[in-house]
């Protein structure tokens, strides 16, 4: 089973739950690469099992770098792909959320979801010295959770986890 973990990141944050989330998905003996969307040949995706992606919140969506990728992926065979959508958001009551727009277009581009998208929570201001940054204890629910995610996806395809 192979799984690619596709980010985009402003401060660091979204990048630090992609590769704890990562970990978790190679703790279940899922073979994964992590890699920020800027870098990723569309072509590759046809390689992996799982297509995982993250973005930021920006202005109630995903990052344009993020839209832009998805934007690149219309008309790529993806069907029979499992997908995973996952971003970082302020934790303020009715935040929006960028992987809901992310899992969303994976559902457009037929991407089977194997769980529901996760947010980590980050704190800060806009405009000030070092930005945002992350909740306590994020990394590590990421890293959980991409057990689970890999576990569910061994399962699936009927391989045991390592």
């Amino acid at each position: 089973m192979r799984a690619c973990v596709i980010f985009d990141t402003r401060y660091g944050n979204t990048e630090k739950i992609a590769r704890s989330f990562e970990m978790g998905l190679k703790q279940a003996g899922i073979q994964t690469v992590c890699v920020n969307a800027r870098d990723v040949t569309v072509d590759s995706l046809k390689e992996y099992d799982l297509i995982c992606l993250g973005a930021p919140t920006e202005w109630v969506t995903a990052s344009k770098p993020m839209k832009d990728f998805l934007g690149k992926l219309k008309g790529t065979a993806l069907s029979g792909k499992y997908g995973f959508a996952f971003d970082t958001r302020l934790g303020r009551p009715l935040s929006a959320s960028a992987a809901k727009f992310i899992e969303k277009e994976m559902k457009n581009l037929r991407l089977q979801i194997i769980a529901a998208r996760e947010s980590a929570v980050v704190f800060g201001e806009i405009g000030k010295e070092g930005g945002m940054r992350l909740k306590e204890g994020e990394e590590k629910r990421f890293e959980r959770a991409g057990l689970q995610v890999g576990t569910l996806l061994a399962a699936r395809v009927g391989v045991a986890p390592a």
